[in-house]
């Protein structure tokens, strides 16, 4: 068995929101601050080794040669340390913290004028040999200690086309790695500020948008308390919290109708039940303060028979519909011959047709196979036949036919009887549903579940009912199944039909 760890705290909705949108937008602002310190980086670069060429141009135009020897103009021989070889004076401490960094070599690449801060530099000799060939060098090189960097152009010095000298100009970066750092610092503190506001923010925003959630939680704890009258608010967007105020509503809607549909249920159930039970009662109390022979024992032991058998009918009927409703009945899938079974069912309603002065025609019974329950396809006709029957007035009949049609099986029930109401058609299906007129012909003949286990079969078997009524002409129902692939069904199969019609 897999253990499944549990976090140590448990963070709500709203908190994983808001840590969701400050990563997403820790992540937005570190790729945007790193863009622009790299734009800035760049374009700082950029400025300086621009900056370098045009001094390197001006030094340039500065020089020129004079009786084979290279002269300067005084702009640039006044520069810091600049006015006599390096070799001919000591550094001091003001000549290397001017920063000035300018080197003036001849036609060979041997130094011939430098500021003293240049000789803080390891310059590698790829910067001579480089720009002798006619190719611009620049680079960034360390001083000798290591612990600064500095940025270096070189170029040549041509007059009338002839090389006369190497100019080497640069200048340190610390000042912009300083600026660099302070950016980056910078950065850093608005993004804490930045991102500590957006944490709170995304924290209201969060709060602001489960709002509706919350008018729904406390509308569906009032709704639990036993109002399902009432329905959770629907907001005017058409987003995910308006569809799910919809969904409660919808299965708020149901459980009110499957709760009130039980209620009555469980009250009409409470009524058939009490009625038989009263019956055996009061005939067994008569029986004991008056009966005094065998024929009137006889009598009352007959009438407590028949009060028994209409409430073991009732019990059963009750057990079949809350076992099809529980899905506990398994049907069987077998070919069944709908014309021969509603043969067989209406040859055995016969007997109660006549008792009650109705006569069955079944003009029309077209070969037709459905697989399904046989058992529960002959209670399905049987069903209709009583109801039909029992409503019917005597002198009156009943017309069971059954055809075929490319898809389907039709099987059609129409009586001559009392009929129903419009207003009652929507009902009929329904449990121990009655109508008053159909209590006055046959009282007590129907427990009012026979339509309900009707509509429940033909649901089990992917079929539909329709019924068409009109008061004092009659009503017809209608029953279509599909059909199955025709084969003739085997000879047990009409055996067990016609054993089962007249169980």
């Amino acid at each position: 068995m897999k253990l499944i760890k549990k976090p140590l705290w448990p963070l709500g909705i709203r908190l994983q929101l808001t840590l969701w949108f400050t990563c997403v937008f820790a992540i937005l602002l570190l790729i945007a601050s790193a863009f622009l310190y790299r734009h800035l980086q760049t374009s700082l670069a950029g400025s300086l080794d621009g900056a370098l060429q045009s001094r390197a141009e001006q030094i340039a135009g500065e020089i020129y040669m004079e009786n084979g020897t290279i002269q300067m103009h005084e702009s640039v021989s006044q520069l810091p340390g600049f006015d006599h070889d390096a070799t001919n004076r000591p550094l001091t401490a003001s000549d290397v913290n001017d920063d000035i960094l300018v080197r003036v070599l001849d036609a060979h690449g041997k130094p011939f004028r430098s500021t003293p801060a240049f000789h803080l530099l390891r310059v590698p000799s790829s910067s001579v040999t480089q720009t002798l060939d006619g190719k611009p060098w620049q680079a960034t090189v360390k001083t000798l200690d290591g612990h600064e960097n500095a940025r270096i152009y070189s170029r040549t010095v041509n007059t009338d086309g002839q090389l006369i000298a190497i100019v080497q100009v640069g200048q340190f970066t610390g000042e912009l790695q300083d600026m660099l750092h302070h950016v980056a610092e910078e950065l850093l503190i608005m993004g804490i500020i930045v991102l500590l506001f957006s944490a709170l923010g995304s924290y209201w925003l969060a709060s602001r948008a489960f709002a509706p959630i919350h008018n729904l939680i406390r509308t569906a704890r009032s709704i639990k308390e036993g109002d399902l009258q009432q329905r959770v608010p629907v907001p005017a967007a058409r987003d995910e919290v308006y569809f799910l105020a919809v969904t409660l509503n919808e299965m708020i809607e149901s459980l009110d109708t499957v709760l009130s549909r039980q209620r009555r249920f469980v009250a009409d159930a409470s009524h058939e039940l009490r009625t038989p039970v009263a019956v055996i009662r009061s005939t067994t109390d008569v029986a004991l303060l008056h009966a005094s022979t065998r024929e009137e024992y006889i009598s009352v032991l007959r009438n407590v028979n028949i009060e028994a058998e209409r409430l073991g009918r009732l019990i059963n009927d009750l057990l079949a519909l809350a076992r099809g409703d529980e899905g506990k009945i398994k049907l069987e899938h077998e070919p069944v011959r709908l014309d021969q079974v509603a043969d067989v069912v209406a040859a055995n309603a016969d007997t109660i047709a006549e008792e009650n002065g109705v006569t069955i025609h079944r003009p029309q019974l077209e070969p037709v196979t459905v697989l399904g329950d046989e058992t529960r396809l002959i209670q399905m006709i049987m069903n209709l036949l009583d109801n039909a029957i029992i409503y019917t007035n005597p002198g009156g009949s009943v017309t069971l036919s059954v055809r075929a049609t490319p898809t389907n099986a039709v099987v059609t029930i129409k009586d001559t009887g009392i009929g129903i109401d419009q207003e009652h058609l929507a009902h009929i299906f329904e449990r121990f549903y009655r109508v008053d007129q159909a209590r006055v012909r046959n009282a007590g003949g129907s427990s009012g579940l026979g339509l309900a286990i009707v509509d429940w079969t033909v649901q089990a078997h992917h079929g539909t009912i329709t019924v068409e009524s009109q008061p004092g002409l009659g009503s017809t129902f209608t029953v279509s199944l599909p059909r199955a692939i025709e084969a003739a069904p085997k000879e047990s199969v009409l055996i067990g039909s016609r054993e089962k019609a007249r169980r």
